[in-house]
Parts: C-alpha cells; sequence; structure tokens
C-alpha cells in the first residue's frame, strides 16, 4: 500500500467523498443547466418507475417538504407526472413523462461528452478498471438503496 492508498477503514469515507466531488465535477462539466438533485430524482424514477413522495424523499435523504418541492418544480418544467396511486387513494404517484424522459437522455449525452473529455485522456487500463468500480457501486446501490 503507498502512502496516498487509503486504510480500509478509510476506504469507505474516501469513496463517498471522491464520489461526491466527482459528481459536482461532471455537473459543472457537462453544463446539464439544472442542478443534480433534479437530474439524480428524474433518473432515479425514469429507472425505477412510479415512485410515492415519501420514497422519493427516502432515495435523495431529504425531507418530504423538500421532495414535494423538486417534484413540484419538476411536474411545473413537464418532466414528471402525478397520478393517483391506485393502491393508496391518500398517496400519489410520480414518473416520468415523455418530456423528461426525453430531457433524461440529452443530461445523459452532456454528462458523456463533459466526462468523457476527462475519461478519454486515461490509459485502456485505468478505464477499465473504473469501468468495473461502476459496476460495483452500481450493484451496491441497486442492492442497498430504498
Amino acid at each position: 500500500m503507498t502512502p496516498t492508498d487509503p486504510s480500509p477503514s478509510e476506504l469507505p469515507q474516501q469513496l463517498a467523498l471522491v464520489c461526491s466531488q466527482f459528481s459536482r465535477l461532471a455537473a459543472r462539466r457537462s453544463e446539464v443547466g439544472v442542478g443534480s438533485v433534479s437530474w439524480r430524482v428524474v433518473a432515479t424514477i425514469d429507472r425505477l418507475g412510479p415512485l410515492r413522495l415519501s420514497e422519493i424523499a427516502d432515495r435523495e435523504r431529504v425531507s418530504r417538504p423538500t421532495a414535494t418541492t423538486v417534484i413540484t418544480r419538476l411536474e411545473d418544467e413537464g418532466l414528471v407526472r402525478r397520478a393517483p396511486d391506485p393502491s393508496d387513494a391518500r398517496s400519489a404517484l410520480v414518473s416520468t413523462t415523455p418530456e423528461g424522459s426525453a430531457q433524461l437522455a440529452l443530461w445523459r449525452e452532456q454528462l458523456a461528452v463533459g466526462v468523457g473529455g476527462l475519461l478519454e485522456q486515461l490509459p485502456a487500463r485505468d478505464l477499465e478498471t473504473l469501468e468495473a468500480a461502476a459496476q460495483i457501486l452500481a450493484g451496491i446501490v441497486d442492492a442497498h438503496d430504498g
């Protein structure tokens, strides 16, 4: 282990910090035109299907009023819609609209360009390592998020 390598006890903190910093860098370089919360919420709804506001708040680790504010803004922009939850008349399910899915695809293209410029400079071995790490992290998220 080199002096810059994290010890096993430091790895969780380093991963969390570096992932957060990389996410902000990607958003800045990609000029997606919205905050990362907006495209993250639309991406989550698009990936998982209709969600209740409480589920969105839980996934985003925000209060329900904050989630309501974000969803209201996204709804006003035509990116998501609410529909009655057939299993609970007191709740609504939030889903992406066709415009939301199209905007998400555009954001992803912008991220690919913005981040692609950084990644294309890396050696093939580093790219393979990052691809494997991304798959591992995605598996962890899928297994434990929600």
